[in-house]
């Protein structure tokens, strides 16, 4: 390849488009009119010339001998080895705000690449200025889907693999009824709420007539959703022997999914207005059951 021939067009180029003089530029790096002419009619500057004629032109080294650099993209491997490194590093920092941050802010832009969308701002900019605004982020694909919530008092994220089967177990659950005829309780849900505003890794015991108290519901009432929080792992029952005589005693259980089960349902409840931006490839509808 003859880049003398490259160089010389490329100068006279950019010397063109900044309005420099063949003399303007020669003096700004130490040359001749003449020689910048050379240059451009295919004779080859020297070597040492060549990062100073690219700063008096405004460009790069590389840019003269019109090499472009590819951006290296990373594969999913090396991007996971990169998100690893990181949550480790910031969580033995104590940053665990930093690693919430990056975890959200990179599901939401993998939402967004689906849209083609080049806006690149933070997601933490995006809900400032749509403040008051219910917006979401979704992708709906045969292979799964994402919620992501844009909400400001309610950032929230859902991803879901479709296995297979999947829906099929969603809309034959029979136990539905009995955990929203728990949470449809006032006094069940207070129940509900209490154990987990409550709960402490000491695991404190309470008989059932305690445990009302402290709850704020009659005991009757308590024994009649005693069942139903114990299904559903908000209490833990231990028996007690205790001089031939057997006592029952509960305490408080950590449930894990009660949290996103609020916040989910906190959401449907608050968004009479909504303003969707989704991409969707799914060829049957996300709770369509086929049974064979």
């Amino acid at each position: 390849m003859d880049y003398s021939q490259i160089i010389g067009k490329n100068i006279a180029e950019f010397r063109k488009s900044k309005a420099l003089t063949q003399e303007q530029l020669g003096e700004a790096v130490g040359v001749t009119g003449q020689a910048v002419s050379k240059w451009e009619n295919g004779g080859m500057p020297d070597a040492y010339l060549l990062p100073e004629i690219a700063a008096a032109l405004g460009v790069s080294v590389d840019s003269l001998f019109e090499i472009e650099h590819k951006k290296h993209i990373p594969t999913s491997d090396e991007l996971l080895e990169l998100v690893g490194r990181y949550g480790f590093d910031r969580l033995q920092a104590n940053d665990g705000a930093a690693v919430f941050k990056l975890i959200f802010e990179m599901i939401f832009r993998l939402n967004h690449s689906a849209f083609k969308c080049d806006d690149l701002r933070s997601v933490w900019d995006i809900i400032d200025e749509h403040e008051g605004v219910f917006l979401t982020s979704q992708l709906i694909l045969n292979e799964g889907t994402t919620y992501v919530s844009l909400v400001k008092d309610m950032p929230y994220l859902c991803v879901t693999k479709d296995e297979p089967g999947l829906v099929g177990r969603l809309l034959d659950e029979n136990n539905y009824c009995d955990l929203f005829g728990l949470l449809s309780d006032p006094d069940g849900l207070k129940a509900a709420i209490f154990t987990q505003s409550e709960y402490s890794k000491d695991g404190a015991k309470y008989t059932a007539d305690r445990l009302a108290e402290k709850i704020g519901v009659r005991p009757e009432k308590f024994r009649e959703l005693l069942p139903m929080l114990l299904k559903f792992q908000f209490l833990h029952e231990e028996q007690l022997v205790v001089d031939e005589s057997e006592f029952r005693t509960y305490f408080m259980r950590q449930n894990n999914e009660f949290r996103p089960l609020l916040m989910t349902a906190w959401l449907l409840i608050n968004s009479q207005q909504r303003y969707f931006t989704y991409c969707q490839t799914r060829e049957t509808r996300f709770l369509e059951n086929k049974k064979a």
